[in-house]
């Protein structure tokens, strides 16, 4: 019977951490797509847990995220969120008009402005 109940804890806690990484991913994605760069590979990474108090003053898991994002296709920058309780606390993200695009030619292009 213990070990039923173990692989059932053990069960719903792989689902939950699939769960928040499917999430993560969805946020990660919306905050490139506002940032204007591109999520590579289109996934997340576990970067690491802890705990802190969510804003009911209850216990609760912190997970970190790391990805790869790009600001012209070419490139790779690493980017991060943090979420709690689905919730996201912060992210680090480069930003695309950042720096000003250089070609294979002496002509710098200026990065258009979002209006």
């Amino acid at each position: 019977m213990l070990a039923v109940i173990l692989l059932l804890s053990a069960l719903a806690l792989w689902q939950n951490a699939l769960k928040a990484r499917d999430l993560a991913r969805a946020r990660g994605h919306d905050l490139c797509a506002r940032a204007g760069v591109q999520l590579l590979d289109q996934s997340v990474s576990l970067a690491g847990v802890g705990f802190a108090r969510n804003a009911d003053g209850h216990l609760r898991l912190r997970r970190s995220y790391r990805f790869e994002v790009s600001l012209d296709g070419h490139d790779r920058h690493r980017g991060g969120l943090t979420m709690l309780d689905g919730r996201l606390l912060a992210w680090s993200l480069p930003v695309a008009d950042a720096r000003p695009v250089v070609r294979d030619s002496n002509v710098i292009e200026l990065p258009r402005r979002a209006n």
